[in-house]
This record gives structure tokens, sequence and C-alpha cells, in this order.
């Protein structure tokens, strides 16, 4: 018989459910606030181009035989619904393209959090600040539930995300209700029943991981609800026996200490710079510099040597011919012969059906070899090598230590905003995208956020 050793208090959910409940505007540094409007920005423009994607019709099926409260606004012209089941569907959206925000100790942030807060703000008529503050204490709280077992999750193959996506959902929906401390551990603690999800789609593909995303984030929504209705749950929900942290790791866990270093986890975001899974993303910015010393077609290549740390072969590396857009987009084979091919890898081009049966592709995405290697002491672990072998006996290579868009080599605010340019056009006039970027820049002086959801479409 197992005994377990008693449980100290306050427990974790406690201590982020007060430090949720204090967190004002004035406490958060503008670096922190500056990053908050342009991780919003970055999120209304993937979300916006998301709810224009085939794979995201299901969502929008299910809102429409659902009928549900018209709380929040469903973005790309989508109605509205209850503030939880908006938030399914914009995390949905948002999640759709590969090309949302990403964060080393829990996946993708944004898309659980940034809707949830969105939609509460709608229902609540919260201010603009009050929106920025929620998404920071999101984004807090999902790193503070899921950085202490991310990377073992990762290896068993539970989806990080769909895990500590609840909790951060949670965490910013608490903040905009007015929660007490004691109601927000709460809310956490309810969210753990919906932690879930696998990762199988990195193996065979299928569209439900976009799904991940909005799940997470109307799970929180509803939890915090729930909680605000008088519902309790086990506040040892991450450390406990049974708690996710043990759970989820096959009881081995990292300390949960290491978190709580008085920083603010937001600022570690990576803003994506390749619509493709971030295990890719080290290689592709490699490749990319050989093929600007040395531009070259497919038949001068003989074949491309991939280097990439160990656990991202099987979570980007593992498919070779993708027969989808999911499994596009988690094959490094395919988005190296798209480098090569058409001299950039789009979202187009990684939705389209006639791409993936393309003879020429297809056969040089079978001369692209991944290759694990140890991460250099001046690198990390999304860093990415390649080594270009071509037919004439000759090689190139090169090093990213660390992809473009990650806190140590970080997308400028320029390279955000051209991102947001590039993914709406077509959908905004230029008039409309760039008032969009003008109010998320000065979201703080918003009184309510109804004009910028509107402003989105």
């Amino acid at each position: 018989m197992t005994v377990h050793r008693p449980i100290a208090r306050p427990t974790l959910a406690e201590r982020q459910a007060a430090w949720i409940e204090a967190l004002r505007y004035e406490d958060i540094p503008e670096e922190v606030r500056a990053r908050a409007r342009l991780l919003l920005l970055d999120f209304l423009g993937v979300a916006r181009l998301g709810s224009t994607l085939p794979q995201v019709a299901p969502a929008r099926a299910l809102l429409e035989i659902m009928a549900t409260l018209p709380e929040a606004s469903v973005i790309g012209g989508g109605g509205r619904a209850t503030a939880a089941y908006a938030a399914y569907a914009n995390g949905t959206f948002g999640h759709s393209c590969e090309y949302d925000d990403a964060h080393f100790d829990c996946g993708h942030p944004g898309v659980c959090v940034i809707p949830a807060a969105l939609a509460l703000a709608e229902r609540t008529d919260a201010s603009g600040r009050d929106l920025l503050v929620a998404i920071v204490a999101g984004y807090q709280a999902m790193v503070w539930s899921q950085g202490p077992v991310n990377r073992r999750t990762l290896d068993i193959g539970w989806h990080g995300m769909k895990i500590g996506g609840v909790f951060g959902a949670a965490a910013a929906t608490a903040k905009l209700l007015g929660l007490t401390a004691e109601q927000t551990a709460n809310a956490l603690a309810i969210a753990g029943s919906d932690a879930s999800g696998t990762m199988e789609y990195d193996q065979s593909g299928g569209e439900v991981k976009r799904f991940h995303a909005g799940m997470a984030s109307r799970a929180g929504v509803q939890a915090a609800l729930l909680a605000q209705a008088g519902l309790t749950g086990p506040v040892t929900i991450f450390e406990g026996p049974r708690g996710i942290h043990n759970l989820f790791t096959e009881r081995q866990p990292k300390d949960a200490e290491g978190y709580w270093d008085g920083s603010f986890h937001i600022l570690r975001t990576m803003v994506k710079l390749h619509p493709m899974v971030g295990t890719t993303h080290g290689v592709l910015d490699a490749l990319g510099m050989v093929l600007d010393r040395r531009p070259a077609r497919a038949e001068e290549i003989e074949r491309i040597e991939c280097g990439i740390v160990d656990w991202a072969i099987p979570h980007g590396a593992a498919i070779v011919h993708p027969h989808d857009m999911l499994s596009a987009q988690f094959s490094l084979a395919f988005a190296c012969a798209l480098r090569v091919a058409k001299g950039r890898v789009l979202i187009r081009d990684l939705a389209d059906p006639a791409c993936w049966r393309d003879e020429a592709l297809k056969a040089l995405a079978s001369r692209v070899e991944p290759v694990a290697i140890e991460v250099p002491a001046d690198a990390v672990e999304l860093c990415g090598g390649v080594t270009v072998h071509f037919r004439d006996g000759t090689v190139e290579a090169a090093f990213q230590p660390a992809p473009r868009g990650y806190p140590t080599n970080p997308a400028a605010a320029a390279d955000i905003e051209a991102k947001f340019l590039n993914v709406v056009d077509g959908l905004l006039s230029g008039e409309q995208a760039r008032r969009v970027v003008a109010m998320a820049a000065d979201v703080d002086a918003l009184p309510t956020v109804g004009p910028l959801i509107a402003a989105i479409g």
C-alpha cells in the first residue's frame, strides 16, 4: 500500500489563485504589457485567417446546432454564441493555421487564453486594460500548471496545450469575472477534470488537433463559471497523488518551484514566422540560409540532412508524405521540399491537395533525412541545422541556434505587424487591417473590447 505524504498548504492551485486575484494592471511592467498587446494582435490575425479554412467548418456547424445565447462574437462573421462557445470557436480558428504563438513550457498559450479572455471581456463589458491583465494572468497560470510536466507529457504522447490550456483559460476567465482567490482555486481544480488530449495526430494526421485549443478554452471558461456558481474541486489538482502532475507524467513530474521565479512567463513566448509545428522552424531557417547563399532546384539536390533534437523527430519529422493540411504542417520533409521548390512555406501550399500529391515534391521529400543532434551549449532545444548534399558532389551547411521568433531570437514588433497584415490580406481592406493594428497597440485605452472584435470581422 502506498502511503502519501501530506501536501503543504497553500497548494499550487491556491498559490496561483492568490496571485491571480491580486494582479493589477499597475503591477505589470510595460515590457510585459507590450508583449501582451503584440500577442493579442498575432492571435487576431491567425484566427481571422483560420476562420476561413475548411477544417473548421465542424466548429461552425456545432454552434449552429446548439443555438446558444448570443453573449460574445465569433470571429470571421460567425455571429454570436455563449462566451464558452465563442471561446471554443475562436480558439479552434486560431489554432487551425499552425501559425499561433508557442511556449516551450506549455505548448500554445495564446489560442487557449486569448479566446477565453476576449469572450469574457465582451460578455462583461470589460475594458482593454482588464483584457490585458486577464491575458497576462492566463499565460502565467498555463506555464505554472503545465511547465513541470510539459516535456514528460510530450515524450509520452499527451498534448501539453490541451492539458495546460484549460488552466490558462480558467485563470483568464476567473480574473475577468472578479472571482475570489478561493473561487479561482476551485476554477483551476474544476478545469483539471477536462485536462486531456493525445498527440496521435502527429503520427497519422487528423484535423482534431485544431480543435484542442478551442476545447481547452471552452472548458476553462466553463470551469470558472461553475466555480462562480459554487462548484468546488480538489485544490490539490496539481501535486496531489492523483493530480495532473503525477498522472500525466506517470509519476515523474519536475519540481514545480522552478517556475515560481518571479518572472512573467508571457515574455518567453515564441511568435511563429513559419506556419509549421515549432520543432521544424530552426531547420527551415537554416535551410533558408543555405538557399540564400546557393539557390538550387530540386533536381540539383541529392539529399538534405536535417539535424534536430531527438525528441522532436517524432513531433514534426515522422511524416514524409502528407495527406491533409495537419500532416503537411507536421512534415519537416514536405516543408523542406516546399522551401526548395517554391521559395517559401505558405499556408496555401500546405493546404493544397495538389501539392501533397505532387510527384516532384514527394520525390524531394523522400530525400530529406532527419538526424538527432546534441544541442550545443549556446543553442536552444528548438535549434536546427541542415547539410545539403548536391549532385555535383558539393556540400553546403548552416545552423540556426534559435529559430526566428524564439525569445532569444525574438520577432520585432514590425515583424509581428507584417505577419498580421499578410495573414489578413484579402480578408480585410488595408484600412481595416491598419485600424486593427492601431487598436491592438492601444488596447489599454479602450473602454470596452467590442470595437476591437468588431474591427477584425
